[in-house]
């Protein structure tokens, strides 16, 4: 194989690395990107994607529990004192979270919608908060 043509195959199977936080998550290379809004390095970055299957919204923490699409359940808590809620840390499809979403994950005040599904970011450097990326049925 000609190495221009190695080279340019190699970048379209793995595609752009510039992802704006408007776009939806994607496959590169078995993995999916994370959001431009976590901050931490890639390398220190996990994702959990599933159904949600415990939520617990308190004043200054919330929890939240997945059944993952990897067959594993995973919990992680956000603290978010000083805040009214974890929205500061929220995305909704990629998009930043805004007070209208709130309906759109929740069926009243801390209770979600059944079968709401979401993806986790988390990461391990041990002071990035995790980010949840609600992924609601499309309308």
């Amino acid at each position: 194989m000609r190495p221009f043509f190695a080279c340019c195959l190699a970048a379209s199977l793995l595609g752009s690395t510039n992802i704006g936080a408007a776009e939806p998550a994607r496959r590169s290379a078995g993995r999916l990107r994370p959001p431009a809004t976590l901050t931490c390095d890639i390398n220190h970055v996990t994702s959990w994607s599933g159904v949600v299957t415990g939520y617990r919204r308190k004043s200054e923490s919330t929890w939240l529990r997945i059944s993952t699409d990897d067959n594993t359940v995973e919990q992680t808590t956000i603290d978010h004192a000083g805040q009214p809620d974890a929205s500061a840390h929220y995305l909704l499809w990629q998009q930043a979270f805004t007070a209208k979403d709130w309906k759109r994950i929740e069926k009243s005040k801390g209770k979600l919608i059944k079968g709401m599904r979401a993806i986790a970011w988390i990461c391990d450097d041990g002071k990035t908060a995790p980010v949840i990326d609600w992924q609601p049925a499309q309308e």
